[in-house]
């Protein structure tokens, strides 16, 4: 796929997210900003892409060119990953930055990511008394209602939506940090009070959940310790999973999944090799938090209680 550039415009934000600096000519809202000292940052650049022929009609397009990748939202425009340390967006007419850095800090930067050799999940992620636990699930599990319950109770949320682990040294796996975000229902913000958090509105119109910034976060990466399925119950429980059946539902919870094989390309093999050293390096466990939001208090103590058998 050859399409053409048009040059950039001067960065105007900076910012840092998951250990790295960010240059963007997009306004991405309330993420951390300044950047790591000496660390050559992505450049998020706003520019004109010229597109192949696609089908407008799909909501969403992507493309993999093996050294690019391509995706085409038909609502907000298109984003193309040039490398590791560039990514292009020309946005439809008329929308907005914050419009545009919805798709752009989650399907987008996952990709970039995970190409940079991370391992990605669509998950949230909370340091319990310093370790990193990793909450996976299905929309509508309770992923972002786990984490907040973790937050109302003390614990420092790591990230939420895009979760990246780094697997450099595999027997000491590490959460990076990212936006002291979380995106929730209405009714499972109102269970949580309001300390410490600052409603930042609906993500888009079509989405019934809005975004909340936290007073503080995690700002440095944090050492793995539990990656837990969640689901539904009527009591919160911890049950432990077979390993053939965490490396499974780890894989489905990979962020870029969501396009089967072809959101992996070629990296495949390497992508399931690091899910089985993870399945090694960190328990893969169910977790089921109850149906009724009255009982979120039970969450933390629970998952307190089995990191303290390891």
């Amino acid at each position: 796929m050859s399409l053409a550039r048009a040059s950039a415009v001067p960065a105007t934000f900076r910012y840092r997210l998951y250990g790295l600096a960010i240059e963007s000519d997009i306004d991405l809202g309330w993420i951390p900003t300044g950047g790591p000292a000496g660390c050559d940052p992505i450049r998020i650049v706003r520019t004109g892409i010229s597109l192949p022929t696609i089908d407008r009609g799909e909501p969403l397009t992507f493309i993999d060119a093996g050294s690019e990748q391509l995706f085409v939202w038909s609502m907000v425009g298109a984003f193309r990953i040039v490398s590791d340390t560039c990514i292009e967006v020309d946005p439809n007419p008329g929308v907005a930055d914050s419009l545009v850095a919805l798709p752009l800090l989650g399907t987008v930067f996952a990709a970039l990511l995970q190409r940079c050799g991370l391992t990605v999940f669509h998950a949230s992620a909370v340091a319990v008394d310093g370790r990193a636990v990793v909450l996976l699930g299905h929309k509508g599990a309770g992923k972002s209602t786990t984490a907040g319950a973790l937050v109302a109770a003390g614990h420092a949320l790591i990230a939420d939506d895009v979760v990246a682990v780094d697997l450099a040294d595999p027997t000491e796996p590490f959460v990076l940090p990212a936006a002291a975000q979380l995106r929730l229902w209405d009714d499972s913000r109102a269970s949580l009070g309001a300390a410490g958090i600052t409603d930042l509105g609906r993500l888009h119109g079509a989405i019934d959940k809005s975004l909340y910034a936290l007073r503080s976060g995690a700002t440095e990466p944090v050492p793995l310790a539990r990656l837990y399925l969640v689901g539904r119950s009527l009591a919160p429980t911890i049950r432990p999973m077979p390993p053939a059946e965490a490396i499974s539902a780890l894989l489905n919870q990979s962020y870029m999944a969501r396009f089967g094989e072809r959101g992996f390309g070629a990296t495949m093999p390497t992508h399931f090799a690091r899910l089985a050293r993870l399945t090694g390096a960190a328990p893969t466990k169910i977790l089921a938090v109850p149906a009724s939001l009255d009982r979120l208090d039970e969450i933390a103590p629970l998952i307190q209680a089995d990191l303290a058998t390891s």
